[in-house]
């Protein structure tokens, strides 16, 4: 009798092992081999820099020394002392940002329209337009500096037509330095925008236009009715992508001005460059770069909750 008489504690444990092992089985064990190796790339490569990056934000630490730990005297540093350029380069950064991620979305939308229609030799002129996005982005702002040298073909043209007296330099003036560099970043980032805008637009269902067609709708209507809203989650993800890697680079800003003249085009990224390696104060750069990511969480967060509202 007692032995047919087991615990019922123990009978219901066996049950929910076994039934856990019944339902989960090897897989989890394959599972999670197979996913450690992408587990440890993330953490060695993003998760452990960044935690170390904010760490070194809040020590006074110059190359090649100790750091001390110093709190948040970094951060004050940025905020209240006069002669810091923190506030006009964070400035400088929207405004770049912003301008070139607006004109890139308005230049994409109009060149995947148009490689979208039957147009002849349209594959051709798909593979043009990849052309400036697949150029090397050093080679793209040298270019640039060529063009608009004073012996460049844009002050050629200028003397030709005899529209101005005297060369314009572009790079050397604080009127001229940031709209010519948004012209530089739009040019080299706009491809990425058509290209994602016409794999939407590949993927839209034409009965959805005929029935627009149908119930009356012109071209625009049509655009704004059925083009616009099924390219909302691609416009989403493209407008994050492409703001991330806009306020983060400084490579055509490094080519073409080196945040000049007088701080005109000065960056985050590229003051957070000149202060952690010429100036040695590593620091002080890391605080600088860390004041770009409550900018991106909340981009982020936006923009998550819209495409999730949206689904």
């Amino acid at each position: 009798m007692a032995q047919t008489l087991a615990p019922p504690l123990q009978r219901g444990a066996g049950s929910r092992g076994s039934t856990l092992r019944r339902v989960l089985g090897p897989e989890w064990q394959l599972g999670w081999l197979l996913v450690a190796p992408v587990v440890i790339l993330v953490s060695s490569i993003i998760i452990y820099p960044f935690i170390d990056a904010i760490l070194l934000s809040f020590q006074e630490r110059f190359i090649g020394k100790t750091g001390t730990w110093v709190g948040f005297a970094n951060y004050a540093a940025l905020f209240t002392d006069p002669s810091n350029p923190w506030p006009k380069a964070a400035v400088t950064t929207l405004v770049i940002t912003g301008s070139a991620i607006g004109t890139k979305f308005l230049v994409g939308m109009a060149m995947a329209c148009v490689l979208n229609q039957d147009i002849p030799a349209k594959n051709f002129f798909r593979g043009i337009m990849l052309l400036p996005w697949a150029v090397p982005a050093v080679v793209s702002a040298y270019v640039w500096r060529f063009m608009f040298d004073t012996t460049g073909p844009v002050n050629g043209a200028i003397a030709n037509f005899g529209l101005l007296d005297d060369y314009i330099y572009f790079f050397n003036d604080t009127r001229l330095a940031l709209p010519a560099l948004v012209l530089v970043i739009v040019w080299a980032g706009t491809p990425f925008w058509t290209m994602n805008f016409l794999a939407g637009m590949q993927s839209i269902s034409q009965e959805l236009y005929e029935a627009a067609e149908i119930d009356g709708a012109g071209t625009w209507q049509r655009f704004l009715n059925v083009t616009v809203p099924s390219l909302q989650p691609v416009i989403v993800v493209t407008a994050l992508l492409s703001t991330i890697w806009t306020s983060a680079n400084l490579t055509p800003i490094f080519v073409l001005t080196n945040g000049g003249p007088n701080y005109a085009t000065m960056t985050l990224p590229l003051l957070s460059y000149f202060v952690s390696i010429p100036g040695h104060q590593l620091g002080a750069g890391a605080a600088i770069a860390m004041t770009m990511v409550p900018f991106y969480l909340i981009l982020v967060l936006f923009l998550t909750r819209r495409m999730l509202r949206q689904d």
